[in-house]
């Protein structure tokens, strides 16, 4: 189990990175992209959330970076680390906002995996959403921030 993670590991974060042609700042600026979306609530849609922005970037703020890097980027939160960071974020945002924390980690993990099984991708993708956003809300958008943001900051200078 460990080799295979290793392997995906190595073939989808680290080969986009060091295999890629473009400039410097433009892979560090993906990279630092990808990992502030990998760590916000967004599972599922976050490699579109790259593209929306790479978009963003291109044609409005006239700057550029690596979009490939950035959609390999968000895999930082995957079905193996999903549960744990989500979790954790939520905790962070009760603990900012000074409120209660009325959901087991078990209860958060089972709530997950039930999503996960929806049949559907839309409707996955819906019902994560409410989940997520709407039932979890402020705690869970601003747990994450707390960590999206200094993960864009350092991996954009890590990479530079």
């Amino acid at each position: 189990m460990k080799k295979v993670i290793e392997k995906l590991i190595t073939e989808k974060l680290i080969n986009p990175v060091l295999h890629s042609t473009a400039p410097v700042s433009e892979v560090s600026l993906g990279v630092a992209v990808g990992v502030f979306l990998g760590l916000t609530p967004t599972v599922g849609v976050q490699m579109y959330l790259v593209a929306l922005v790479w978009s963003i970037y291109r044609y409005i703020f006239r700057m550029h970076f690596n979009l490939p890097v950035g959609v390999a980027m968000v895999w930082i939160s995957n079905p193996l680390t999903m549960v744990p960071l989500y979790y954790l974020f939520l905790l962070t945002g009760y603990w900012l906002l000074e409120t209660q924390n009325g959901l087991s980690y078990e209860l958060f993990r089972e709530y997950l995996i039930h999503i996960s099984s929806i049949e559907g991708t839309w409707e996955m993708i819906v019902a994560g959403a409410r989940f997520l956003l709407i039932d979890l809300g402020w705690p869970m958008i601003i747990g994450s921030i707390v960590y999206a943001v200094p993960g864009f900051i350092i991996s954009y200078f890590m990479t530079e």
